[in-house]
């Protein structure tokens, strides 16, 4: 998908009943907004308002006060807007995300339903709770974020088969972002709440500690270190039994783990990451699970790298700044969705060297697993992120084809010989070469 992105910027201050009202007031203000008032009303199945007022007014009754303002900045009854905006039985999409904490940096990819997705990046200082800057999901939740201690989080979607009574997903981050300073209190907050979805929380402070938590309604673990990754199945021994089938989440986790190790720069993970032909940029926005936005947070210094799309140039936030009174400079983040790969051009038609003439496709994201490849050409066709397990090649050209980093070749045959054995007759090979000079 090719399609200009943009993502507006919202700054509220004041008394979470202010912070409400004023997020309300900017929304109206955008193009989203103002088709506000032709939207239906869209009551969750088995809503029950008095049960979601007592959720806030036990975990985050700040929450409570801003769903007031919220109420009021739309022009809506007070029902509606906590049956839309706050921890009714609301309905998520499948959505894949990755996350990797290393170095002292938290780099983030959100993927998601282009249709559903808020579009707003909004920071908001409401007094007794800590001031934050995040992606907005229904107003009230976050999908990410970092607070003005530093600590960054951010969700990933593993099964939603598992329901049970509990507090759902955004709203969880953003009480972490409200009320925690540590990764170590964050922790400490995850496992006391009542988790209504199986999702994992990745997390990093300050200080450089880093966590991801896999909550499901059944049990919580917690990984701890200083170079972690995370997608979007449980890691976890004791929850596997809770994963769905997600060959993508798969996919995204061994660059992410190499990211880390590795240790880049905030620029370099960003470009890591946001790049339109990354390991771990998705570009499934048909099915819902398209990448919208990449940020890197420097959480020592209260900084945030943040693009929307792909290939974006990245903006610098300084929200320690922001949290100490300035403005953001920054209405409006914009990008292209996709950025500058195209998946597939069915027009586009190549010459190979040996003279046949065929579509250049690019692969992007398709699961392959099983699939036969039988008498076929495949000069400067791409695949990228892709799973090619189980799958078969026969009477193949492949001449000019490249294989770039991040390969698992792990049971790969060639004409019936384990690619290791080749590497290894290889590498002895070389040796006698080198000997000889």
């Amino acid at each position: 998908m090719a399609a200009q992105w943009r993502v507006d910027i919202l700054q509220c201050r004041g008394n979470s009943y202010d912070v409400g009202k004023q997020m309300a007031e900017g929304f109206l203000e955008t193009t989203r907004g103002r088709a506000f008032g032709r939207r239906k009303e869209r009551r969750p199945f088995a809503f029950s308002f008095r049960n979601a007022r007592a959720a806030l007014e036990i975990y985050a009754p700040n929450i409570w006060e801003e769903l007031h303002g919220l109420a009021d900045g739309l022009a809506i009854p007070l029902e509606r807007a906590v049956a839309e905006y706050s921890n009714g039985r609301l309905r998520y999409p499948k959505r894949g995300c990755s996350a990797v904490m290393t170095g002292g940096l938290y780099g983030r990819n959100y993927d998601y339903d282009v249709r559903r997705y808020d579009r707003i990046l909004v920071a908001v200082q409401p007094n007794g709770v800590n001031a934050s800057i995040g992606f907005s999901d229904r107003f009230t939740g976050r999908v990410d974020g970092m607070n003005e201690h530093g600590l960054c989080v951010g969700l990933h979607m593993v099964n939603e088969a598992t329901w049970q009574p509990g507090l759902v997903c955004i709203l969880i981050v953003r009480i972490v972002l409200d009320q925690c300073a540590t990764t170590r209190e964050a922790v400490e907050l995850l496992r006391r709440l009542p988790h209504g979805l199986g999702f994992n929380y990745s997390l990093i402070d300050a200080s450089g500690a880093a966590a991801v938590v896999e909550a499901s309604p059944a049990a919580v673990a917690v990984r701890e270190g200083r170079q972690l990754a995370c997608t979007n199945h449980f890691q976890s021994p004791e929850l596997q039994a809770y994963n769905r089938r997600n060959p993508g989440s798969h996919r995204h986790l061994p660059p992410l783990q190499a990211w880390a190790r590795e240790q880049p720069l905030a620029a370099e993970l960003f470009a890591a990451l946001n790049r339109s032909l990354s390991p771990v940029f998705d570009h499934r926005y048909t099915s819902g699970s398209g990448t919208l936005h990449t940020l890197v947070c420097m959480p020592a210094g209260r900084q945030v790298l943040v693009g929307v799309g792909g290939d974006a140039s990245p903006e610098l936030v300084d929200f320690s700044s922001w949290s100490r009174g300035a403005a953001l400079s920054l209405t409006r983040l914009e990008g292209q969705l996709g950025g500058t790969a195209k998946p597939f051009d069915p027009n586009r038609r190549v010459v190979s060297k040996a003279g046949h003439s065929g579509p250049a496709k690019v692969f992007i994201g398709t699961d392959l697993n099983s699939a036969i490849f039988k008498d076929l050409t495949l000069a400067k066709a791409t695949f990228h992120n892709i799973s090619l397990a189980d799958a078969r090649f026969d009477d193949i050209d492949f001449r000019n084809a490249v294989i770039t980093a991040n390969c698992n070749f792990s049971g790969m045959q060639i004409a019936g010989v384990s690619l290791e054995d080749l590497f290894a007759a290889y590498e002895q090979l070389r040796s006698k070469k080198v000997r000889k000079r």
